[in-house]
């Protein structure tokens, strides 16, 4: 047991505090994460982003993948190419009857 004197500056009073020491104290250890490079591999977060990368990693060194993509890709572009063409057809229709119309009057 150790004691501490100590005086009150409000009121001036002096007076002990005593505190009991327990022998062999055991303070509960904090717990253990591993931890590679600074990342803390016990977090979910981690993990998450570490399947994500290689799934990615995976989907772009495939060949199968990167022809299937490159496919999709040309389709999309094509059907947009065609939408671009239809859309300068129906105004160029449309600006044709305006003509028209300001040329009957």
């Amino acid at each position: 047991m150790s004691s501490t004197y100590t005086v009150d500056p409000k009121t001036g009073q002096a007076y002990y505090i005593q505190s009991q020491e327990i022998p062999n104290a055991q303070i509960p250890a904090e717990p253990q994460s591993s931890s590679l490079l600074g990342l803390d591999m016990g977090s979910s977060a981690f993990w998450k982003g570490a399947f994500l990368g290689a799934g990615i990693a995976l989907l772009v060194t495939n060949e199968t993948v990167q022809k299937t993509v490159v496919k999709a890709v040309s389709r999309g572009m094509a059907a947009a190419s065609a939408g671009v063409e239809e859309f300068k057809e129906k105004f160029e229709d449309a600006k044709a009857e305006v003509e028209a119309e300001a040329a009957g009057k």
